[in-house]
């Protein structure tokens, strides 16, 4: 019974091997896929921004004499100086101070500056305008 148990074994180890050395050769043929069509792309510009309207701001006194400041130097020369001004908050005046603000290509600054309309005192300015 061993030695036939032995051929079984040799003989499925001689038939495992003679498997393993044969060589199969397959040739793989690459075909790429098509190019996809040109795909057209419409742009549209962006909508121009909507200008902020501000609140008006009304006073009945008018504003105090604007403070003397000390301008500092400009961060770089595309900066632009926005004065300081007063404004008017729950029934009084407050100083806000000037700063420095990026220049924007194609406007100018206009400061803010109170006016007497009817009567009372109203801020306006304090926006970009186009030139």
């Amino acid at each position: 019974m061993r030695t036939m148990t032995k051929r079984v074994v040799l003989t499925g180890a001689a038939i495992f091997v003679a498997a393993g050395c044969a060589t199969r050769t397959r040739e793989i043929v690459y075909t790429p896929a098509p190019a996809p069509a040109p795909t057209t792309v419409t742009v549209t510009p962006a909508p121009a921004p909507a200008t902020v309207q501000q609140p008006v701001v009304v006073a009945a006194m008018p504003p105090p004499a604007p403070r003397a400041e000390t301008q500092p130097p400009a961060p770089s020369p595309s900066h632009v100086w926005v004065p300081g001004h007063w404004n008017y908050v729950n029934g009084q005046y407050d100083w806000v101070s000037g700063h420095w603000e990026p220049a924007r290509t194609g406007y100018t600054y206009e400061p803010y500056r109170w006016e007497l309309v009817n009567g009372k005192w109203q801020l306006s300015g304090g926006a970009w305008r186009p030139m």
